[in-house]
């Protein structure tokens, strides 16, 4: 990628375009003049010496003539005022006369050969009475005219100098004024308006040229219309019920939320710009960092995604939304436009109505069914203990009959487990506290918790409020729930009953937790704890845990099973404080 170059200001350029003119204007007539001026100067010093020779010739002409050698050295002399002369050379009478001037430019005699080199040389001869007598040689030097010249030159550098500068300087006033100051606070408007200042946005003046006053008007209306249709779009943005982010295509970092999406996630504004789609997911396969951020780039142009995801809250909850994804362009750069909608609820709903119908027509059939069974098993008691009567019993027999009654009790047991699980809700609901309920809970399973040496414990807080509960139907999910708890547990470690009060739930409620020092549940098998025939347990029914979640939803209340965070299972149960004055019969 080839580096831009930075731009340069209209004052530069217009300031550069005029002294360029200037500068050429200006040195073209100072080299015309400088021209002129030498070949000026030229022609002078050319007419000058040659006048100066003529005259020189005519002077010499009666001391040449008489021989009077002391008047010509002082005619020779009396040229050394005369600047421009270098030397002059006299041929007269059979002998030369010469003078020239020295390194310290005084006249003086020449001995030998004169220097003629660089010289302007007139030659006249010395007439006396119409005969020649002698010639005289007269050397005139252009040095003075070339440093005239380049004082000349010096001279036409500084005016032009002088006038760029004062070019710069009028042009920079000028401009600064009429142009430039007013494009500046344009253009600081124009960056405090795309910088969102809205607090600090500085105003436009008038204009001093009408150019510019109407580029002032057309900025502030188009402004003005911008800001109007940002309003409109960022009332909407907010005031949607759904959660909408704005992601980068490629990076899938988040540039811009609504107020909602604050509200769902439990961030800011500013946190959730310095937080990736990663963070909000939950985390486990298929809703992790890499699987979020290919989604966002799997979004083209046109295409449309809609889809369920689990996400993370800002405290560590998890819940479940549904995603709308679109390719979009804004501001020049690709996009996607996120909608998403908490769906936790309706989740929660669908499948407590899946539940609750599967749950129906299960009980139906297995009430159905264990009425049909339970009347042959009363049979098939009724034959062993007639077939016992009959033939008595014996070491040969005995085993059999062993095996066969205690698979009649094991059935009976089960057919129980079914009618209770089948039959249609109905008890007592009496205002009352929950201790008296887990004490005859924890003393049925004690005799159990003693073949492993487990000891149970009790934690019951004491702000705990009342419940409307039937005790026997409670009883029976205690119950369940230890014995489960007791079976997981290992040899010689405890179960923990613990009973607080949840203040912050509506309604405020009673939550029981009952613990194991066991393996804890698998995570695979946490979805299913509750579903009927589902155990772990060797010689389980699978109908234990079951039961209690029937139990505890016809009292309102929640159960739910996980894993604690220094190992065992827990069992939650959540019980509506009791609001009731007199027992209600349902």
């Amino acid at each position: 990628m080839k580096p831009r170059l930075p731009k340069l200001s209209v004052r530069n350029i217009v300031a550069a375009t005029l002294v360029t003119a200037t500068t050429l204007v200006l040195g073209t007539f100072g080299v015309v003049d400088y021209v002129t001026r030498s070949k000026a100067e030229w022609t002078r010093l050319r007419r000058v010496t040659s006048a100066q020779t003529t005259e020189l010739a005519v002077a010499l002409a009666s001391p040449v003539w008489s021989i009077d050698r002391p008047q010509i050295e002082k005619i020779l002399d009396s040229q050394a005022e005369v600047t421009s002369i270098e030397g002059i050379v006299v041929d007269a009478a059979g002998q030369t006369h010469a003078r020239m001037r020295d390194e310290q430019r005084r006249f003086v005699p020449l001995k030998g050969a004169f220097p003629a080199d660089g010289l302007l040389m007139q030659e006249r001869p010395i007439i006396f009475s119409g005969e020649r007598i002698g010639t005289v040689r007269l050397y005139t030097t252009p040095k003075l005219i070339q440093a005239l010249l380049r004082e000349e030159l010096m001279r036409t550098g500084i005016a032009i100098l002088v006038t760029d500068l004062l070019l710069i300087f009028l042009v920079y006033f000028v401009l600064w004024r009429a142009v430039l100051q007013p494009l500046t606070e344009i253009q600081r408007y124009a960056g405090a308006v795309s910088a969102e200042e809205r607090a600090d946005e500085p105003s436009l003046g008038p204009a001093p040229t009408a150019e510019l006053e109407s580029l002032r008007v057309s900025i502030e209306t188009m402004v003005h219309e911008v800001q109007l249709r940002e309003q409109r779009f960022r009332s909407i943005f907010e005031s949607v019920n759904d959660a909408i982010f704005i992601f980068d295509a490629q990076t899938g970092a988040i540039l811009d939320v609504n107020a909602r999406t604050c509200e769902m996630f439990g961030y800011t504004r500013e946190e959730m710009k310095h937080i990736d789609s990663g963070t909000l997911s939950s985390g486990e396969p298929p809703y992790t960092r890499e699987d979020a951020l290919g989604r966002i780039r799997g979004a083209g142009p046109g295409d449309q995604q809609l889809f369920e995801w689990q996400a993370r809250h800002r405290d560590g909850r998890l819940f479940w939304i549904e995603v709308n994804f679109r390719a979009a362009t804004i501001g020049g750069g690709k996009r996607v436009v996120s909608v998403v909608r908490d769906v936790t609820e309706r989740r929660q709903m669908e499948e407590a109505l899946r539940h609750s119908e599967t749950m129906s027509m299960m009980g139906s059939i297995v009430a159905g069914v264990a009425h049909e069974v339970r009347n042959p098993l009363f049979g098939i008691a009724a034959a062993l203990d007639a077939f016992e009567a009959e033939f008595g019993g014996g070491a040969d027999v005995d085993e059999y009959m062993t095996a066969l009654r205690n698979d009649v009790s094991r059935l009976n047991r089960l057919m129980h487990d079914l009618l209770n699980y089948g039959r249609p809700p109905q008890f007592v609901r009496h205002a009352q506290s929950i201790r008296p309920v887990i004490a005859e809970a924890v003393r049925i399973c004690a005799p159990h918790a003693r073949e492993k040496q487990i000891e149970i414990r009790e934690q019951i807080a004491g702000d705990v409020p009342d419940v409307a509960i039937d005790s026997d139907r409670m009883l029976q999910v205690l119950k369940n729930v230890v014995e489960n708890a007791i079976a997981f547990s290992t040899w010689g470690e405890a179960v923990t009953i613990a009973v607080r009060t949840e203040h912050d739930a509506s309604p405020v409620s009673a939550i029981v937790t009952i613990a194991d020092r066991g393996p804890g549940f698998p995570r695979e098998d946490l979805p299913h704890v509750f579903e009927p025939f589902f155990t772990r347990r060797a010689g389980g029914s699978g109908l234990g845990l079951a039961i209690a979640q029937k139990i505890v939803a016809e009292h309102g209340g929640t159960i739910a099973a996980r894993n604690a965070d220094d190992g065992g299972g827990m069992i939650e149960i959540a019980i509506p404080a009791s609001t009731m004055r007199e027992p209600v019969l349902e």
